[in-house]
């Protein structure tokens, strides 16, 4: 759990990420899917424009391509597996606390997948560094209202 804790706060504190072309198309893919696709109770709004209202449009998102925290550490056993990709979305909130929402595009062996990006999680950093998971998109507003 500190490995997870470690990445979302230095993921969230990244300055410039660099994407590589395949970095690039799955951050597409990720910000052009319909939260409709994802959870059918949702408007059919662009991933990247709805989580934009919900924040503040005038609030900086950085987009980073990952393995959704799926790497055990041991490179022997990582070795054959074939590790999603996850396209996160973070986000510096007010009060101190950060934002991450991951949705899946693909894996890194069969590349980005053709049909919509799913969800995988979100998490709210609070300032003391207590981590406060969202199952579902539908629940992050309520999540993130008091730290707008």
């Amino acid at each position: 759990m500190h490995q997870y804790v470690l990445f979302i706060l230095l993921a969230l504190n990244v300055a410039l990420i660099q994407n590589s072309p395949d970095d690039a198309k799955a951050i597409e893919s990720a910000k052009n899917t319909s939260i409709r696709q994802i959870e059918n109770s949702l408007p059919d709004k662009p991933f990247e424009k709805w989580l934009g209202d919900l924040v503040g449009t005038r609030t900086r998102i950085v987009w980073e391509v990952n393995d959704c925290g799926e790497q055990s550490g041991n490179p022997a056993a990582d070795k054959a597996r074939d590790f999603p990709m996850c396209v996160s979305a973070l986000v510096d909130l007010t009060a101190n606390r950060k934002l991450d929402v991951q949705l899946v595009v693909g894996t890194f062996k069969s590349g980005v997948a053709a049909g919509p990006a799913s969800f995988h999680h979100a998490a709210v950093v609070t300032s003391s560094g207590q981590i406060e998971f969202i199952k579902s998109l539908s629940r992050l507003p309520e999540a993130i209202k008091f730290v707008r």
